[in-house]
């Protein structure tokens, strides 16, 4: 048997105002590990699938679990050398591309990538429409992949040196929030669209140093000059439009955390003095992000009444376990002020490497 504890962080180890992902975004609801030898990609050491509730309670309640997996490797037992081991999480039932449960060697995990355009391959046409709700029962796709650990035998368990795998969400969310001054026209959000060619038709499970790149394919092409849609608007009830509140005061300022920033966010929203449309989760991507922000102002529905303002990421790559807020604030001359900011990754650690992002 072999010994591997895997672990879902939805608990950072330092306290990290209120970034913490919420219940449906740290699920667990199937589970596939795999283990190879690290010499040879064809040579399965062991793998293990769990699906039922009951076998993923201890990492869905402690957020981490040891679990023993059987060696079908025969010769692997008597001589046991360093592995590779992949874990994969919430793909099963057409939840981002079907991963078989047999693998014949590393090389197909290495490869397995997300289909149909974007990471969540059950949405319905049109297929570049965003994801902004998590399906209840399917979670959200994450991996770990842990590569040349040496293999310990205490007492006839092989025990795997540094094998704690962490689960990193292989998504990215971005938060859109408004807010409009008091005693201005009514503000209303048209929609959020996203610029052609930022996403790409596939996007690898599993990322390292080994192959920083392997994820950059071809951008998939909408025709004509469509945009990806990722926010509906709400053309019926207006951005929020509290007496007393000054939107410039929720705008980030240099004294401030991207940390503090969220929470400042958080408690704006709860107070209902902010207004947040739906979270967007999108696959990464090497672009930097741009789009549109659509809105009207009180309550002219014409064509010509249709207001534009652009918003892009303020840094390089978007990347997986990212969390970004755009937040936009009208308060007259009929322009809207955007400010955005990346609050940080979902992750305890900066990675060294940009393109590293599993375990450390």
């Amino acid at each position: 048997m072999l010994s591997i504890y895997v672990y879902a962080p939805e608990r950072p180890t330092v306290t990290r105002a209120e970034i913490v992902p919420t219940n449906d975004e740290a699920r667990v609801y199937n589970l596939q590990i795999w283990v190879f030898r690290s010499s040879d990609p064809s040579k399965m050491v062991a793998s293990l699938t769990l699906k039922t509730e009951e076998e993923l309670q201890a990492l869905n309640n402690d957020k981490g679990a040891t679990y023993s997996v059987a060696i079908t490797d025969h010769s692997f037992a008597r001589y046991p050398e360093p592995v590779d081991i992949y874990v994969l999480a919430n793909v099963l039932d057409n939840n981002g591309t079907n991963v078989l449960e047999y693998i014949n060697s590393s090389t197909d995990l290495d490869e397995a990538c997300f289909n149909g355009g974007h990471f969540f391959n059950f949405m319905k046409s049109p297929e570049y429409q965003a994801v902004t709700t998590i399906p209840e029962g399917k979670g959200v796709p994450m991996s770990g992949v842990a590569r040349g650990r040496s293999v310990v035998d205490k007492n006839s368990v092989f025990h795997i040196n540094d094998a704690n795998l962490k689960l990193v969400r292989d998504v990215s969310k971005i938060r859109f929030v408004f807010s409009s001054l008091d005693g201005e026209d009514l503000l209303y959000i048209d929609g959020v669209t996203l610029d052609n060619n930022m996403l790409y038709k596939k996007e690898h499970f599993f990322l390292d140093d080994a192959h920083p790149y392997y994820w950059v394919e071809d951008p998939f092409t909408l025709s004509g000059d469509k945009q990806v849609q990722l926010v509906k608007g709400d053309l019926i009830n207006p951005v929020k439009h509290v007496q007393g509140v000054d939107p410039i005061a929720y705008a980030i300022t240099s004294e401030m955390s991207d940390e503090e920033y969220e929470t400042k966010i958080n408690e704006g929203i709860s107070e209902g003095k902010l207004t947040q449309f739906p979270v967007v989760y999108l696959p990464e991507s090497d672009k930097k992000l741009t789009g549109t922000i659509w809105y009207r102002l009180s309550s002219d529905t014409s064509p010509a009444g249709r207001k534009s303002a652009k918003f892009s990421m303020i840094a390089g790559d978007f990347r997986r376990n990212q969390t970004w807020i755009v937040y936009s604030y009208y308060i007259g001359s009929s322009k809207l002020e955007i400010n955005t900011v990346k609050v940080t990754n979902w992750k305890d650690e900066t990675p060294q490497d940009p393109h590293e992002l599993h375990n450390l």
